[in-house]
């Protein structure tokens, strides 16, 4: 950030490790996604981005996520379904340590791809027409629910460094906590929110019982 080259993200000081889980011509499987999972765990997470998603439940991969003690948060999907009716994996995962996120467009409203659910999707994020970094060192311009996962990773990572004991929960309960809760996005994602990375920062949420 502040060099006047490219783009800014949301938390510029992050330490990264990127984890392959899909081979050179894009197919993945089960075992190479929990192999993921698992190497992630075992090289100290603390929060995984995955925008990435699709395909049956896999009970290999529901345990790798729920064993883990990171918070991952998941792409809600980019089928413009409702979630509640017809889950997306893994962002549908009964879990604790998940978040799942849809995709707001720059007017706050749903971007028209995004999967979505009143109950199944926790927050949204901007998603659509998203400036960023592509393949060969240069820029442009994204869409989808797996550009707004990391809107919320992002925002995530700046509330650990603030207070790195904080729990899962108490992650999660300041990112909704500190969201927009947005009349246009009742019903559509749970609470009606709308990431805020200012509310994230500055709420004092509690962690839910």
């Amino acid at each position: 950030g502040n060099n006047g080259q490219g783009v800014v993200g949301v938390n510029q000081h992050a330490n990264l490790m990127a984890v392959k889980i899909f081979n050179n011509s894009g197919s993945t499987n089960a075992a190479a996604i929990v192999r993921g999972i698992n190497y992630a765990t075992r090289m100290g997470a603390r929060l995984t981005s995955n925008s990435w998603g699709g395909g049956a439940a896999s009970q290999a991969i529901y345990d790798a996520f729920n064993s883990s003690p990171a918070l991952h948060i998941m792409a809600a999907g980019n089928d413009g379904t409702d979630n509640d009716k017809s889950p997306h994996y893994p962002s549908s995962y009964d879990l604790l340590n998940n978040v799942a996120v849809a995709a707001s467009d720059r007017n706050d409203q749903r971007a028209s791809f995004s999967c979505y659910g009143a109950k199944s999707v926790d927050i949204a994020a901007p998603g659509k027409d998203i400036y960023s970094t592509i393949p060969g060192g240069k820029y442009g311009t994204k869409s989808g629910t797996s550009m707004a996962t990391p809107h919320v990773t992002g925002v995530a990572g700046l509330v650990v460094s603030m207070n790195p004991e904080l729990s899962n929960d108490e992650i999660k309960a300041r990112l909704y906590d500190g969201a927009d809760k947005l009349t246009n996005w009742q019903g559509i994602v749970d609470g009606g929110r709308r990431l805020n990375a200012y509310g994230a920062l500055t709420v004092h949420a509690e962690a839910p019982p």
